[in-house]
């Protein structure tokens, strides 16, 4: 460390300096100026009292984040319906973005100040840092939890905020000679200790965070033996990576959104660390956490929100809060290890938007290649437990069917092996709705509850966590039809002893699914799908009430009504299509003993988006259930309602083509997946 910058590395800046004035930057160095003047022009200055928790910042009856104003910390609208919300958990959690969005703007304004000089950038970013020093040592949380932050709800949330304010004093410290006591004694110092005390000992994305917020606080102080701790001590970054990722690359939590939140707390630990001991750019496992989630993405970029995953989350733009945008993340990927296929990421998100982030300026590469990118890949993530194949759905269209049957992801979960997600048309047509505000009812009454997954319910009881396992897996491109076929055991409550088996068989234009139960004792099952679109075609008989289970989650039903099905049954839905007329969706049910269809609403992402529900009811203690799901007019599914099998024999026609389906063996269908064994 020296007295012109404090210890961070000095590489950023270096090749900040030397773009900053290249036509290839000028969006990036624009979007600073800019973020410069908004910082210049906000009434936004530290408070004295801890924030609150930023899951509670969403509208309790939409689901929706509030709209953040700086000049409104009292007053908070509802992007849906504009209602404005007010007091308590509202104004607190406002400070969660209030505290980041100013830590950020000091980054930007000393990064401003270094690359053009401009003293006001330099008297705004002293600003912001010298009146979080006055206060920081003397606010202290409310809250006896575990691990908190001082200004900020969680030491989590903390950690975030450090990493930049540790930049903006490194970049600043040239122009603030009379200051740097303040800054290091009542700012730095306090903040380290202060994060230091509040480790939680686990493999988790939260220690990851606080892993680098230690390491950049440390680097920026010379404290060598702080980052050898968070490096190389147990739940230190070596040992997340670890025992963290999985093989397949995905980190362990299951949700694409943490994955990236993880990977943001890898990066920023490496940025610090650029150039000296412990920079985890060398280790493979880094750059297996920049891929695996390319992998799963659907044909738009959008990612799958498993789990507690963010429902916008996608590789070309936001993939999480408190981390850089995606093509923030690819900046750093395609300047640290120069691969095409990051590169490609980058392409398709500048078709769309500049290349304005200050990730291009600090880590990116000179120039963005234009190369194709390389074609979608159909995979199973066996560790993680994502089938993936990728179908035409509607025929010409790309589509993707992830069946979900891996670990089950600790805290951030769902409860919903053996669950289905839907791409088709453009859209996501039956996706993993993923979470909005951790803060609200509807979480956990609907979104994190099996019933809003496309799988299955016994007793109208959420799924006990489980781990299932893949049995044979087949992609869809080169092959006759693409095969996902999983299985899981639980061991509790209504679901004790039971075993559940769903296979997925692809075609281009059309898929099956069938759902084999097996239980010591005749269980009530709802076999659920979620699709968009509108019921045009009912099923043949008489409606009745569906006699749904008395809890909070099916009380998010509406307009349920109850088909007899024992002879089959059969549904087409009106389905919307991206930049053309929507697509009809034929959902045919196989006869099957005792079986009924319900048919629903249920709350989207947000929840005022509705969805169309079928749900196959049956009560038995083994069976097979089976559904076809074909795309396009004129379309048809007919099941042999005489045959004495388990899962009949189907047909499917459409266009004029007609093809057969055997689960037996044998014959002479045009496919056959026999079910034995």
């Amino acid at each position: 460390m020296t007295g012109w910058e404090l210890g961070l590395p000095a590489g950023p800046l270096e090749r900040a300096l030397s773009r900053h004035e290249s036509p290839a930057f000028a969006a990036a160095m624009q979007e600073l100026r800019d973020e410069a003047a908004a910082a210049l022009a906000s009434p936004l200055r530290p408070a004295a009292r801890n924030g609150g928790y930023y899951h509670s910042y969403f509208c309790p009856d939409h689901a929706a984040e509030l709209i953040f104003e700086e000049h409104t910390p009292t007053q908070h609208a509802c992007p849906v319906d504009g209602r404005v919300w007010s007091g308590q958990p509202f104004d607190d959690s406002w400070l969660w973005t209030a505290n980041r969005r100013m830590a950020q703007r000091a980054y930007r304004l000393a990064l401003l100040w270094r690359l053009e000089g401009n003293r006001a950038h330099l008297d705004a970013a002293r600003r912001i840092l010298t009146e979080y020093a006055a206060i920081y040592p003397d606010v202290h949380s409310p809250r006896n939890d575990p691990s908190v932050g001082k200004i900020t709800y969680s030491a989590l949330d903390e950690s975030v905020w450090a990493i930049p304010i540790a930049w903006a004093c490194h970049w600043i410290w040239p122009g603030v000679v009379d200051d740097r006591d303040l800054l290091r004694n009542r700012l730095l110092e306090p903040a380290a200790a202060h994060i230091d005390s509040q480790r939680t000992p686990r493999i988790h994305n939260y220690e990851n965070w606080l892993n680098a917020a230690l390491a950049t606080l440390g680097t920026a102080l010379g404290d060598e033996a702080l980052v050898n701790t968070v490096i190389d001590d147990t739940y230190g970054l070596t040992d997340q990576l670890a025992r963290g990722v999985l093989d397949d690359g995905h980190w362990y939590e299951g949700a694409s959104s943490y994955h990236y939140y993880t990977l943001g707390a890898v990066l920023y630990l490496a940025q610090a660390r650029e150039g000296l001991s412990g920079d985890p750019v060398g280790n493979p496992t880094m750059r297996r956490m920049f891929e695996a989630p390319l992998r799963i993405a659907y044909p738009d970029d959008f990612v799958p929100a498993i789990n507690d995953c963010w429902y916008h989350s996608r590789v070309t733009d936001e993939v999480g809060h408190g981390i850089p945008n995606g093509p923030g993340f690819y900046e750093m990927a395609a300047g640290r290890y120069g691969a095409p296929e990051f590169e490609a990421v980058l392409a398709r998100a500048y078709r769309d938007m500049p290349r304005a982030n200050v990730e291009s300026l600090l880590y990116g590469p000179d120039e963005v290649s234009n190369a194709a990118s390389p074609p979608l890949v159909e995979s199973n993530e066996s560790a993680s437990g994502f089938a993936v194949l990728r179908p035409q759905l509607p025929h010409g269209s790309p589509g993707e069917l992830l069946l979900k049957y891996g670990p089950h992801g600790g805290g951030h979960g769902h409860a919903d092996k053996l669950a289905l997600s839907i791409y088709g048309g453009g859209r996501r047509w039956g996706a993993d709705l993923g979470t909005p505000g951790y803060g609200i009812a509807i979480n956990d009454s609907w979104y994190r509850h099996t019933l809003s997954h496309s799988t299955i319910l016994l007793e109208g009881e959420e799924q006990p966590p489980a781990t299932g396992e893949a049995r044979r897996y087949r992609p869809a491109g080169g092959n006759d039809f693409g095969i996902a076929d999983a299985q899981v055991h639980w061991e509790q409550g209504p679901y004790a002893a039971v075993y559940a088996r769903r296979v997925v068989l692809a075609r281009d234009g059309y898929f099956i699914v069938l759902t084999r139960l097996e239980s010591p004792v005749a269980r009530r099952a709802h076999l659920v799908f979620h699709h968009e679109g509108t019921c045009t075609a009912w099923p043949a008989g008489p409606e009745a009430p569906p006699e749904l289970p008395d809890n909070v989650s099916y009380a998010h039903l509406s307009e349920a009504v109850a088909w007899p099905a024992e002879q089959g049954a059969q549904v087409r839905l009106d389905v919307p299509v991206n930049g053309a007329p929507p697509a009809t969706l034929t959902a045919a049910f196989a006869p099957l003993p005792g079986a009924r269809l319900l048919t629903a609403r249920s709350p989207g992402n947000p929840a005022s988006d509705l969805r169309a529900t079928l749900i196959s009811e049956v009560t038995g203690e083994t069976f097979w259930s089976a559904a076809a799901f074909i795309y396009g007019d004129n379309a048809e599914a007919a099941w042999d309602s005489t045959s004495s099998a388990e899962v009949p024999d189907l047909v499917v026609r459409r266009a004029g083509h007609e093809e057969s389906w055997s689960f037996a063996g044998g014959g002479g269908a045009t496919f056959n997946y026999p079910l034995v064994g």
